[in-house]
């Protein structure tokens, strides 16, 4: 089997959005790469921010490097709409 493209990567995604609006300013992207260390190749999550993702997206990129899907669903302010995922391993 290989591996998904982007494109069809939500294949797998969780039906609800986690919603990181209502933690502390300083769990959220602790919160974000605990989710992401808990991803089975293949698996994706969608997050609402109620701050710019670029930052949090530079940190993913440098921690998990060729594992990371990133694509944004919704352009804030206010939130934005975040789909991270974890690629699947060739075999």
């Amino acid at each position: 089997m290989g591996g998904k493209s982007p494109a069809n990567f939500n294949e797998e995604q969780q039906d609800e959005p986690y919603d990181v609006r209502r933690l502390h300013a300083a769990r959220k992207q602790s919160a974000i790469m605990s989710m992401f260390d808990g991803l089975e190749p293949g698996q994706t999550f969608s997050v609402i921010l109620d701050f710019d993702p670029g930052r949090l997206m530079r940190q993913c990129e440098a921690s998990f490097a060729g594992d990371l899907v990133w694509v944004c669903l919704e352009i804030g302010p206010p939130e934005w709409l975040i789909e991270i995922g974890k690629r699947e391993t060739a075999r």
